[in-house]
């Protein structure tokens, strides 16, 4: 059968198909810093992106948006060469779509929960393997985003407090920070003062010199992201933790703070960004489910290339490492950045705006504000 048009109805199909204008929003736009990201040219990257999705659907037929990300964007370590950014991918969909050659289908998995999948737009002579091969991806799919999700057993889900336990552990096993609360826990409240909504974790931590000599306390807010997404500069993720520091900072004034960002992948215009404004990035490259068992979990990592995906909540040995071996002496540094930062009025401004939902548009015209007014404040850019 042939995809329909936008709109359209079928008596013989009635999952609904989407246009390249009605295809699901992904969850980043493509970034207008794209330039700044290689020397390559941006439509070459497209074109290695179209390529490679085009070698994925003919084997798997029909796919969800995080399993062509994972296939695609982590296929190799992460300097290999064969990576291609999850920004190009949501481009190269946006074109076979538009071609025709790909569509969006939205239909329920077997518990019920809507999913999206991206099929080969023609079912000529594998109608059926295509159904089967997008039954069993929602059906999987379907699991996963149950592990995200709040339910009567685990109200804040299984992926979250994973993520949350791994690196409360990883900051104690460290022995470099002073827990704010027992556990590393989490932190509604910090040198006197209510946070905008509680961190993971937070505490304080002794600076040393590369002379080897202490300075004075630098207060550390932590925020942990277990989610698949790739954080960009743009993450609405990445705003909840720097609203709160802001608001922290604006607070103590004179007080060095330093805002930390643990996630699961970061694309590396965040770690420019992070230089730049003063926070601190930690890209695990591994991402923890909590107890489930190898039968609800290995068809999940293997059928949809999750690799990274692990059963348990063990410390993460990414965290424990830049926090003993890393943070201690250079968080002066970014302490000072931040006050920096928080100084200038129009990016805290900015920083607050995009800890909130935005549409789309309006999301890109806050980033450009926020960019603007960190050119005006002396910072390089090019994230």
């Amino acid at each position: 059968m042939r995809a329909r048009a936008v709109g359209s109805r079928s008596s013989d199909h009635t999952t609904p198909t989407y246009g390249v204008a009605d295809a699901p929003k992904a969850k980043f736009a493509v970034p207008p810093f794209q330039a700044y990201c290689s020397p390559v040219a941006e439509s070459d990257y497209v074109e290695r992106a179209i390529t490679r999705v085009r070698e994925v659907m003919v084997t798997e037929l029909a796919v969800v948006h995080s399993e062509l990300e994972a296939r695609i964007a982590e296929a190799g370590y992460t300097d290999s060469g064969v990576n291609i950014d999850p920004h190009h991918i949501t481009t190269a969909l946006r074109e076979l779509v538009r071609s025709g050659e790909l569509v969006y289908r939205r239909a329920p998995s077997r518990g019920g929960r809507d999913i999206d999948t991206i099929e080969l737009a023609d079912r000529r002579r594998r109608a059926t393997a295509l159904d089967k091969a997008a039954a069993r991806k929602r059906l999987l799919y379907a699991r996963y985003s149950g592990w995200a999700n709040a339910t009567a057993r685990h109200p804040r889900g299984l992926l979250g407090p994973a993520g949350e336990a791994a690196t409360r552990s990883a900051i104690i096993a460290s022995g470099a920070m002073q827990p704010a609360q027992p556990g590393a826990g989490e932190v509604k409240a910090i040198l006197g003062t209510t946070l905008r909504g509680p961190a993971d974790s937070g505490g304080y931590m002794i600076p040393f010199s590369t002379q080897g000599l202490p300075g004075p306390p630098v207060t550390i807010l932590v925020e942990v992201k277990n989610i698949r997404s790739w954080v960009y500069p743009q993450s609405q993720e990445l705003y909840q933790l720097l609203d709160k520091a802001a608001s922290l900072q604006e607070t103590h004034r004179d007080q060095p703070i330093v805002p930390v960002l643990v996630c699961r992948r970061a694309h590396r215009t965040l770690f420019k960004m992070a230089r730049q404004i003063g926070f601190f990035a930690i890209a695990t490259e591994r991402q923890l489910v909590g107890e489930v068992t190898d039968d609800e979990l290995l068809p999940v990592r293997n059928e949809l290339h999750f690799n990274d995906l692990h059963r348990g909540n063990d410390l993460s040995q990414r965290v424990r490492d830049r926090f003993r071996d890393v943070l201690p002496e250079h968080c002066a540094n970014f302490a000072g950045t931040w006050v920096h930062t928080c100084r200038s009025p129009r990016m805290a401004t900015c920083l607050h705006d995009l800890s909130n939902t935005q549409s789309p548009g309006q999301r890109a015209r806050t980033m450009e504000f926020l960019r603007h007014a960190a050119e005006d404040h002396g910072l390089a850019g090019g994230w």
